[in-house]
């Protein structure tokens, strides 16, 4: 699909399941991916195209992508370049898709078809991070239970370049449920942290299986535009599946204090 963008080793090293890494880090370990698979256009059905790599940047071979609310999609396995597609969505829906891999996170990726035209990048992180994410707020993990990441940026990458993190943001579960934490600048669960850092990220941890409204409050505005999660339910309310045993991860689009 030729109106996807290019996306450079900035944009292929972001992701709201780990750490940034230093840029000399990350050039060490090639971040950047190979081009995920071009799906060939439906009228109508939407394909999702992309590509999972390591925490480290090494593409991720043998991740399982599955659709769990739509059996009549196949699941899809990533081969030797970490590159996957998934045809056959319905258009203009919300739906959840899932990775799965041996000794990473189980995770959730809930998205709107409407954006079958962007290339995923994301990471398959070690059970390591959540587990030290919870450990950091004195909290322990319920397996019977479920988890959300999420990234706040500052716009969405068009032209292979990541805009910035927006710090000072913060987030309210509005059923009451789990612990809100906010990441230090590194990109773990910091105790301390009452909103969002310079790296733009936190988390609800131990909730009830279902859909859960979080409620994200940007110093610059509303977060109202539709980006990596489902759409909104009203200014700055985002609703989250939530799957036992997984960590869901959004990325969210909100205005710096600037107004950028």
């Amino acid at each position: 699909m030729s109106n996807r963008p290019h996306t450079s080793t900035a944009a292929a090293c972001s992701s709201p399941l780990r750490p940034a890494l230093p840029a000399l880090l990350a050039a060490l370990h090639g971040c950047a991916l190979a081009e995920p698979p071009t799906c060939t256009p439906e009228a109508d059905t939407a394909c999702f195209v992309g590509a999972f790599r390591s925490l480290l940047g090494q593409p991720m071979d043998s991740v399982e992508v599955c659709t769990p609310d739509l059996p009549d999609v196949p699941c899809t396995t990533t081969g030797p370049d970490g590159t996957w597609r998934l045809p056959g969505l319905p258009r203009d829906t919300d739906v959840v898709v899932t990775a799965s891999h041996e000794g990473t996170v189980e995770t959730v990726f809930p998205q709107s078809t409407t954006l079958d035209w962007y290339d995923w990048y994301k990471v398959m992180v070690p059970l390591s991070i959540m587990n030290t994410n919870a450990s950091n707020v004195g909290a322990t993990l319920d397996p019977a239970r479920g988890n959300i990441l999420f990234i706040v940026w500052e716009g969405l990458n068009l032209d292979g370049v990541d805009t910035a993190r927006v710090p000072d943001v913060t987030v309210r579960s509005l059923s009451g449920e789990g612990a809100v934490f906010y990441s230090s600048s590194i990109g773990l669960a910091s105790a301390k942290a009452e909103a969002t850092t310079s790296n733009g990220s936190g988390g609800v941890l131990n909730l009830t299986p279902g859909v859960h409204e979080l409620e994200f409050t940007a110093p610059g505005g509303p977060c109202s535009e539709p980006m990596f999660h489902w759409s909104y339910t009203s200014p700055n309310v985002i609703p989250v599946p939530v799957l036992a045993g997984h960590t869901t991860a959004i990325d969210v689009l909100c205005p710096t204090q600037d107004g950028g």
